[in-house]
Order: structure tokens, then sequence, then C-alpha cells
């Protein structure tokens, strides 16, 4: 069996008297593409914030290639090679489209490289003809896609996505699906979803949260015909 990237240990988060997450011990393998589902207040949302730095957990650890990372900050996260997709768009609205890809790829590549790997990151996303419209200007799903392409250009080892397709139209959450499946060739990724659909398209693996626990881990297929999945979420969500 190969080391996990990412590992967590008994990992526990509590809000006062409420256990949003308890004691979660999840392996994620490299090169995986994998999907965390489970109805609201299943504790996928805050998993998500501890693995990324986002809040601390209040017990257990957090491994990333063996290091614990439990107590690092976001942007000590981000170095180490994890790169963050949070449902809203984090990018710069004023500026150009161009600009945004340049900047993230100057801190990763420095000013020298920067301009080529941003014009080839807009042809990857067939944006390259709004190079210089104002990230503000461009449509839900394109901003979705800037982000994910400045979050590529970090070169991360794990690309961290939560809810990427939410707010899309169909054709939008198809090319996201296929953008996606381009990024598990070079990076692990993990994605919070609630679009059945979408998962359908890219999941190799889908693990359910439940009342702050891991209720089931399989294929996307057994866990569609799961009876336990089928009670706690898929009937809410048009599973079939």
């Amino acid at each position: 069996m190969t080391a996990p990237i990412l590992e967590t240990r008994a990992l526990e988060k509590r809000f006062g008297g409420v256990r949003a997450i308890a004691g979660v011990d999840f392996r994620l393998e490299p090169g995986e593409l994998r999907c965390l589902i489970g109805p609201n207040g299943a504790g996928k949302s805050t998993f998500f914030k501890m693995v990324t730095g986002q809040i601390p957990p209040t017990s257990g650890s957090i491994l990333f290639q063996g290091t614990d990372i439990s107590r690092a900050e976001k942007h000590e996260i981000g170095r180490l090679g994890i790169g963050i997709k949070n449902q809203v768009p984090d990018v710069f609205n004023g500026v150009a489209l161009r600009e945004n890809l340049w900047l993230a790829a100057r801190f990763a590549h420095g000013a020298a490289k920067a301009g080529t790997l941003a014009d080839a990151m807009m042809e990857r996303l067939e944006l390259s003809s709004l190079a210089n419209r104002p990230v503000g200007e461009l449509s839900h799903g394109q901003r979705q896609w800037v982000e994910i392409g400045m979050v590529i250009l970090r070169d991360p080892k794990i690309v961290l996505l939560d809810e990427p397709s939410a707010g899309m139209s169909i054709d939008e959450t198809n090319r996201t699906a296929a953008l996606i499946r381009e990024v598990n060739r070079t990076a692990t990724v993990v994605v919070v979803e609630h679009d059945m659909q979408f998962i359908r398209q890219i999941a190799t693996k889908v693990t359910v949260f439940h009342q702050g626990s891991i209720l089931a881990e399989d294929s996307f297929d057994r866990i569609m015909t799961d009876q336990r999945v089928r009670d706690v979420y898929l009937g809410r969500h048009g599973g079939a």
C-alpha cells in the first residue's frame, strides 16, 4: 500500500456542545480524484475547512505527506503544495483576466515565465478572447474557471475544490467536469459537491459524511446503490 498524500486521524471539531466532526479517519492516495458528499450539516464543509487551515481542529491530526499540518496557517498549507478553491470565487474582480493568471504564475514561477504561463492557461480554459476583460464582468462559470486556473498555476500536489459547479449552467458544469479531470492528470483532487450528475462525471471514489462521521466510502456506482446512503442523502438529491 502506498503512503497517503493526505490523512486525518481521529479528527474532531466541536463548536461549544456541538460535535461537528466526530473522530474522522480519512485517507487519500496520491493521484486520486475523491468526491465528498452528504446532507446539509453532515460535517463535510467543516472537514474541508480544517484540512485547508481555515479553522483549527479541536483534537486529532491532519497529515500531508506524513507531516502534521493540524495547526498550520492557510498560507503555510498553500506553500506546501495544497491548492484551495472555495465556493465563492477568490479573484481580483477589478483586474483583467490575464492579469489574474499572471499574478498567480508570478507567485509560483517568477516574472520571467509568468506571461507565457498565463497565456497558456487562458488557452487551456478557452478564455483567450477575454484576456483584457475585468474578471468581475465575466459570467459566474468563467470566474470559477479563472480561479481554478490560478490554483493550477501554482503547481499544487493536491487541489481542494468546494462546490465548483454551484450556480453553473449545464454547459458550464460539463466544461468544469472536463477541466477537473484534466487537473487530475497531474494533481490529486478532492471535490466537495452536491450535484450528483456532476459527481457522476468525475468521481472515482466517493466519501459520504453523515452526522460528523464517514458513513460510507466506495466507488460512485456502489455508493448510488448503498441503502444507508439512499436513506440519509440520495433521496433528497435526486439519486436513483
